[in-house]
């Protein structure tokens, strides 16, 4: 039997301290990036200027101790790895906070750096417990301490290869965004719950620049990184700091000619630079949000001191955007939704600003009047007043201003003298050289031309309208859409030249007819009778249907559609489908028929020169045979051409011309046209 104290003796010596208990304190110095003499940092063989790869670990247990086994030696350099991740976690975050760092680091990276140091504050927390925790229990092993820092060993890793990733390529803005957003996407719940807060980080920037981009129409985007971007060097100052919330008065209005500028062509949205959930319908709804913001809160003209987008709006945006900011995890659906309840808001000020305030429908009406000639009396005066200049070669240097003063008289002998809105009118002519120069003149430039073609009648073809629009209308009547009103002006104005040829030609022919009494003469005129008889027909049916079936009918439409709308977009909307359905059912965007017009519209002019010429004589041209039977052959094949052109199954079974059987039937209505245009194909005559 053993003495007691032989007994308590043995119990003493049951329990043996491992060699490296002594060694934890300055183990947990070295996880905090501490080293000393046990736990050094080696030389890393890096090239200057580049980050240590996460994978190449230089802190490790000394070579020279030799207190710990093989297999605890490996244990500690597995745990100061640890240390590693985390001292050159706190050296990416210490270098986003030097000044130069400030001022020229992106705000993302600055985002992601302040999440970092969030993890690195958890970390220094969790070392803190396991040092309490060898406190309270000396006999702490390396398993154990293992076990403690289980979860620091899952994370630091892998947020060490993130930002060595973020380094080493110099990825920021959306593209950070976007791998976050991917590598959040993982199996490890612990690692995706670190991930997903980075991206939250980040994702207050995000909803910074949304919120002073929707809220007050500002741009804080020093870098280049937001996906809403300036376009142009015309685009009023954006880096501006914004003014105090909801006092909108307070930015400096731009002048009107910058306003339109920045509202067609200040903003873009770079599709490079979208972050995730955030698709290019929502871009595009987000670019008109700011866009509409930026027009509510700098108006200009008679409304410059008026709060157009209210206070109570501004807030309930903020409140918005801040709930969503809020969230731990983007909720894309409650996001898109938030959108389009801005965005909607939005557009319905900016229809109250536009229908309403600036009246709309009165100046679609004066559009209509003047550039889709539906003020009669003002165009008839005008092309009698202007007959005569319009007979004759332009002067290049004095057109403008000889067309302006028969164009001035014409509204005092008219009903346009007591419209206000004829005061927003010039007329104006141009080189055909210079017109894409022109603002307005875009549609007759080479760009329009590749898509409308106007038939050519005469070298005054290049007469126009300027139509002053004042703000806020420059959002609706853009001057790719006033480029579109004049090439339906010139078009209607040349039909109505020709008209007008056809019938002071008729008006001569009578003339001569009654003073001369030489029957054979007359007989041999007959036929040109005939022939101006038809070319007058065909015109003015072309003008019935142009100016009645389409425009008329159109016109109809928009106007129902503008006094139904609730927001600017509805009303947007409306004017382009009115203007394309002008164009498409007038076929200015058909260049087949355009083609065919313009050899009509020559034919009826060589007509008219031979009636203008004609001095009674035998010998001029009115009066040979040949000479006027070879127009009229000339005319019926190009009528026909024209006829079997419009009677194809690509038009009559399409719904870009709902009304051309009518125009067909008014031309048609004996059938003697049919009749003509079969009879030619039987001879032979093909297109």
């Amino acid at each position: 039997m053993h003495s007691p104290d032989s007994v308590l003796l043995s119990h003493e010596h049951i329990y043996q301290p491992p060699g490296y208990a002594k060694l934890l304190p300055e183990l947990l110095l070295a996880l905090l990036g501490h080293t000393g003499d046990v736990f050094v940092e080696k030389p890393l063989h890096a090239r200057s200027g580049q980050e240590a790869s996460p994978d190449r670990c230089n802190l490790a247990v000394t070579d020279a101790l030799g207190l710990v086994s093989l297999s605890e030696r490996e244990a500690l350099n597995g745990l100061l790895k640890l240390g590693f991740h985390f001292k050159h976690l706190a050296a990416f975050v210490d270098s986003g906070r030097t000044h130069a760092k400030l001022q020229t680091n992106s705000l993302y990276r600055r985002a992601l750096a302040a999440g970092v140091s969030e993890l690195l504050d958890v970390y220094r927390a969790a070392i803190l417990q396991v040092q309490q925790h060898m406190y309270h229990h000396p006999s702490l092993t390396l398993a154990g301490l293992q076990h403690l820092l289980l979860e620091c060993q899952m994370i630091l890793p892998a947020v060490h290869q993130l930002v060595y990733a973020v380094q080493q390529d110099n990825i920021s803005g959306s593209s950070l965004l976007h791998l976050l957003h991917s590598k959040a996407q993982c199996g490890i719940p612990e690692l995706q719950s670190c991930l997903t807060r980075l991206l939250w980080h980040c994702n207050q920037v995000l909803f910074k620049q949304l919120s002073a981009w929707m809220v007050h129409g500002l741009l804080q985007d020093k870098h280049q990184e937001f996906f809403i971007q300036p376009a142009s060097s015309q685009v009023a100052p954006l880096q501006a700091p914004p003014s105090p919330p909801h006092h909108p008065k307070q930015q400096p209005a731009p002048s009107e000619d910058t306003n339109a500028a920045e509202w067609h062509q200040g903003f873009q949205v770079s599709m490079q630079a979208l972050p995730p959930g955030v698709t290019v319908t929502i871009a595009e709804s987000i670019l008109f949000v700011g866009k509409a913001v930026r027009v509510l809160q700098r108006p200009t003209g008679p409304l410059k001191n008026h709060d157009l987008l209210p206070q109570s709006d501004a807030i309930s945006f903020s409140k918005a955007l801040r709930q969503l900011q809020q969230e731990d995890v983007l909720d894309q659906i409650g996001f898109e939704h938030t959108v389009e309840l801005i965005r909607t808001t939005v557009t319905a000020q900016l229809w109250q600003l536009v229908v309403v305030h600036a009246e709309l429908p009165a100046h679609l009406a004066a559009l209509k009047n003047y550039f889709l000639l539906a003020k009669g009396d003002f165009y008839h005066s005008f092309l009698a007043e202007s007959y005569d200049l319009m007979r004759l070669p332009p002067r290049e240097a004095t057109a403008e201003g000889d067309l302006t003063i028969p164009f001035q008289q014409s509204a005092l002998k008219s009903t346009a003298d007591q419209d206000p809105f004829f005061q927003h009118l010039k007329i104006r002519y141009v080189k055909a050289v210079d017109t894409a120069d022109h603002p307005q003149g875009q549609g007759q430039g080479q760009a329009r031309r590749k898509l409308l073609h106007v038939p050519k009648y005469d070298k005054w073809d290049n007469v126009f309208l300027d139509y002053r629009v004042d703000w806020p209308l420059h959002l609706l009547l853009t001057p790719q859409v006033m480029a579109k009103y004049n090439v339906i002006f010139q078009y209607l104005l040349r039909l109505k030249r020709i008209q007008g040829d056809l019938e002071s030609s008729w008006a001569v022919m009578r003339r001569q007819a009654g003073r001369s009494r030489d029957l054979p003469l007359h007989t041999r005129r007959l036929p040109l009778w005939h022939l101006r008889h038809h070319m007058a027909y065909i015109i003015a049916n072309l003008q019935i249907y142009v100016q009645v079936d389409v425009i008329e009918a159109q016109s109809s439409i928009l106007s129902q559609c503008i006094a139904n709308a609730q927001d600017f977009s509805e009303a947007e909307r409306a004017h382009q489908t009115f203007l394309d359905a002008v164009v498409t059912q007038s076929f200015l965007d058909m260049k087949a028929i355009s083609q065919m017009l313009e050899g009509v519209f020559g034919l009826c002019q060589r007509l008219c020169g031979f009636v203008q010429k004609d001095d009674g004589n035998s010998d001029t041209d009115a009066a040979d045979p040949d000479k006027i039977a070879g127009l009229a052959a000339e005319f019926r094949r190009r009528a026909n051409m024209l006829y079997t052109l419009l009677q194809s199954n690509k038009l009559q079974s399409s719904q870009r011309a709902p009304y051309l059987r009518q125009f067909l039937l008014r031309i048609n209505f004996n059938g003697y046209v049919e009749n003509e245009a079969v009879r030619q194909l039987r001879q032979g005559t093909s297109f």
